[in-house]
């Protein structure tokens, strides 16, 4: 793997974790707004993202909750990242 595609994928972890670091501190329509202003369709794919990670998510804790098992750790992620009830 070259150093150029190193470099890219570090960046992209990067972005990942300001993306949730912002969900976490209630600033991610902040976060948003700016990338918008940097590149509107990036923050189009963001915004869907976010979107399907928090139906993602709520599916899975419906289903535990289906099946009588423990949502402790879906709960909590939905908690800290102030995941939208979609």
């Amino acid at each position: 793997m070259s150093k150029r595609i190193l470099v890219k994928e570090a960046g992209l972890m990067d972005f990942f974790k300001s993306f949730f670091q912002a969900k976490a501190d209630g600033n991610e329509s902040e976060w948003l707004q700016r990338l918008r202003k940097a590149d509107p369709d990036l923050a189009d794919v963001w915004k869907d993202y976010d979107d399907k990670l928090s139906a993602n998510m709520r599916l899975q804790q419906q289903t535990l909750k289906k099946y009588g098992l423990d949502t402790s750790k879906v709960d909590s992620m939905i908690k800290k990242y102030g995941l939208k009830n979609v």
